[in-house]
């Protein structure tokens, strides 16, 4: 695969573990939301970079992880009701990352599922929404790796991928936001991040979380 060896390097073998624990006094909704904004910011920077340099024409239903289709939504609901509105339409891998940026955007800047200020309550499906956004920004990181990644190697980007996706991986277990069947997409690096960590600090290992349930439709 044309990610790996360098990938494999660069992935390092520093416990980042502390990074994504919930800080003491800290709210959990708070944090999560705050590091869903970060992890946005970083996509939003690297398919930036991506289109920049070029991003090759492809048809729908290409362009994805090998054994993987993802869908956009018909319309751009609210995380809320994507669990009622069911109607997908296939697409090509960059007009997934394009809508999935967009509703993002949308969803963090609109005050409903982000409220503005602290004294408005986060809505109680917040956890369940969020689970949602972090599996479509899973899918970027899989769609990046497999089809994007020369252009980000282009303009010396890649070690900024990994650290990116290491950071986040570990996030996601440790709050079980994204599905062990949609880390099958990229099962390769996720097996070498792990194996990393394990040698390095053997009594902090982390599995993925068998919990999170929202692999398909989303």
């Amino acid at each position: 695969e044309q990610y790996s060896n360098f990938t494999l390097k660069t992935l390092g073998s520093g416990d980042i573990t502390g990074a994504v624990k919930l800080p003491p006094g800290e709210e959990l909704n708070e944090w999560i939301a705050a590091n869903t904004v970060d992890f946005y910011n970083e996509l939003s920077l690297m398919w930036g970079i991506i289109c920049d340099v070029g991003v090759p024409p492809v048809e729908a239903g290409e362009g994805f992880p090998p054994g993987f289709q993802y869908l956009r939504s018909a319309s751009t609901p609210t995380a809320a009701m994507l669990f009622k509105n069911n109607t997908n339409t296939s697409c090509s891998g960059p007009e997934y990352i394009d809508f999935v940026m967009s509703w993002v955007d949308k969803e963090i800047s609109d005050g409903v599922l982000f409220p503005r200020n602290a004294s408005t309550p986060f809505p109680k499906n917040f956890m369940q929404c969020v689970r949602v956004i972090y599996t479509r920004l899973f899918r970027i990181f899989a769609i990046v790796y497999y089809h994007h990644y020369a252009q980000l190697e282009e303009s010396g980007a890649v070690s900024h991928l990994n650290t990116s996706f290491k950071h986040f991986i570990f996030f996601i277990w440790e709050y079980d936001l994204v599905s062990e069947t949609e880390q099958e997409a990229l099962a390769d690096i996720i097996k070498e991040i792990k194996l990393r960590h394990a040698t390095a600090f053997p009594n902090r290992v982390r599995t993925a979380s068998a919990n999170a349930s929202f692999s398909e439709g989303v």
